[in-house]
């Protein structure tokens, strides 16, 4: 009993002795004259971890971008810290862990105590005396497992395989299993002098006597089972650029016109001399609101801005440059599946499709609808711009189901949109087989071809010849599908024309002839 009255009263003496420290803390701080030969505290600003090269090896970030150790079961490790400034007053610090069975911390050491299912630890530090609400503290992501789950392979990604002298490149490893205990990896290069690797995989590259330099990056499994993955770097030289030719093929004044569902072109180019470091070549667009330009790649508004504009390309120490005009066509519509960025494609009521790039087309496959078969063939472009004025005809060069099935099929270019604040849906000129004409070609595909300013949408009407209309949703209704067998067609290509002429004159250049049937 006495003694623990004379710990009652050690531990109120103690309060007291605190509170008197505060009082002339805060005393202190302030600019009362009587006070101003008394010292201020100097309070910490910051704490960060100060972890050895071997811990920060390990250390990776998990998918919420905490910092996250991984131990194994029995492992202690000891985690060194730096406060700031250099002077503050008092230096103690307070060691907390939020889950004790999984980790321990004591003054610093933490001890991995089991990873059965038990989660994650966040073992904390901060300065002792704003250790509540103070918003000074460092915190690290212990996970624990019971036994160590190695890595059985690696693999290496990077946005180039080249890196140019005094540049960087970063490269990534990734680890499977991915419940491998260790995330990260130790880099190396296989020559220092052409390039480095930090421990988080950056490759700088350094200038030297070749032009082109080779260096071998190498990712090794950090759990001693020897698993590797490398990769080749090539470093080049800085060499200016004198002169630049931008290739006209895609000049409008050599008569080439794109489409807004184009998206863009790489540009073509030569360079003096030829194995310059081309992307020290300055490049400007003279109208950002029709098309932007990085490196030669340009890329076209989908906002309906049209018109012409100049991509320049200058040599900055030289300044000799190269221009090419190109022009954004309004009512436009190509759509030739030469590239993997196509824009029309089979709808949710068919039942697949897919694209055959050395013949340029899409085979669409069919979907059961009752006792019949449907696959529609949408745009999915977020908007398509028509012109009935300049591009009145609106053509699709296809398959048709019936040829193969013998049954009937019901086609309808369907679409909502609006011209000139009048809104425009339904089906052109009504809902089924409605095209102007239909010209079988000699590959036994048809055309099918309607005419934006003469034939009428179900609402709105025909479209003024005028302005540009905007359609969201726009696609052919492939429906009614009559056969036994789940039906499939073709898609060869979707554009607008001036004139049938011109559609025509386009059967022709792809070497095929044509029968018109209506």
């Amino acid at each position: 009993m006495i003694d623990n009255m004379k710990y009652r009263m050690k531990t109120r003496l103690a309060l007291l002795m605190l509170g008197a420290v505060s009082t002339l803390m805060v005393s202190s701080c302030s600019d009362d004259d009587a006070m101003s030969d008394l010292p201020g505290s100097i309070c910490p600003s910051s704490i960060v971890f100060d972890l050895s090269p071997a811990t920060q090896q390990l250390i990776y970030a998990d998918e919420t971008g905490a910092s996250v150790l991984p131990m194994i079961k029995g492992e202690s490790v000891d985690l060194k810290y730096t406060m700031a400034p250099d002077n503050i007053t008092y230096q103690d610090v307070v060691w907390t862990t939020s889950n004790p069975a999984v980790a321990t911390v004591d003054n610093g050491k933490v001890t991995a105590v089991s990873g059965a299912g038990t989660g994650y630890s966040i073992v904390q530090v901060a300065p002792v005396a704003m250790y509540s609400g103070s918003g000074v503290y460092c915190n690290l992501k212990v996970m624990v497992v019971d036994e160590l789950v190695a890595a059985e392979e690696i693999t290496i990604s990077s946005a180039a395989d080249n890196v140019y002298g005094g540049e960087t490149l970063q490269l990534t490893a990734t680890i499977l299993p991915k419940t491998a205990t260790y995330r990260t990896v130790k880099w190396s290069s296989s020559d220092e002098t052409v390039a480095t690797v930090d421990m988080h995989g950056l490759v700088t590259g350094l200038e030297n006597d070749e032009i082109h330099s080779k260096v071998t990056i190498t990712a090794t499994s950090l759990d001693g089972s020897a698993i590797v993955a490398s990769k080749e770097i090539t470093v080049d030289r800085r060499v200016p650029p004198e002169d630049v030719t931008i290739d006209q093929t895609y000049s409008v004044d050599n008569g080439y016109v794109f489409a807004i569902a184009d998206k863009g072109i790489t540009l073509s180019y030569t360079t003096v001399p030829e194995d310059c470091t081309k992307s020290l070549i300055e490049w400007t667009t003279s109208n950002e609101t029709i098309a932007t330009v990085s490196a030669g790649v340009v890329t076209f508004n989908q906002n309906g801005v049209f018109g012409d504009v100049t991509i320049t390309a200058t040599c900055p120490d030289t300044k000799k440059s190269s221009s090419v005009k190109l022009h954004l066509e309004e009512g436009l519509v190509r759509e030739l599946f030469r590239t993997e960025n196509y824009t029309w494609y089979n709808a949710t009521n068919a039942e697949s499709h897919e694209w055959n790039k050395e013949g340029s087309y899409i085979k669409v496959t069919t979907k059961a609808s009752g006792s019949k078969w449907r696959g529609d063939l949408k745009c999915y472009s977020a908007k398509t711009w028509l012109h009935a004025g300049t591009y009145p005809i609106f053509a699709v060069r296809m398959d048709d189901v019936q040829d193969a099935t013998g049954g009937a099929r019901n086609i309808t270019l369907d679409a909502s949109g609006t011209a000139a604040d009048v809104k425009y849906s339904g089906g052109l000129d009504g809902n089924n087989n409605k095209w102007l004409h239909d010209y079988k070609c000699s590959d036994n595909s048809h055309v099918f071809i309607y005419n934006l300013a003469t034939q009428k949408w179900a609402t709105g009407g025909a479209l003024p010849t005028t302005a540009v209309a905007e359609f969201p949703t726009l696609q052919f209704k492939y429906a009614d599908i009559v056969g036994a067998t789940k039906p499939t067609y073709n898609v060869y290509w979707v554009q607008t024309f001036k004139t049938l002429d011109d559609v025509k004159a386009y059967i022709e250049s792809e070497g095929l002839t044509y029968d018109v049937i209506k």
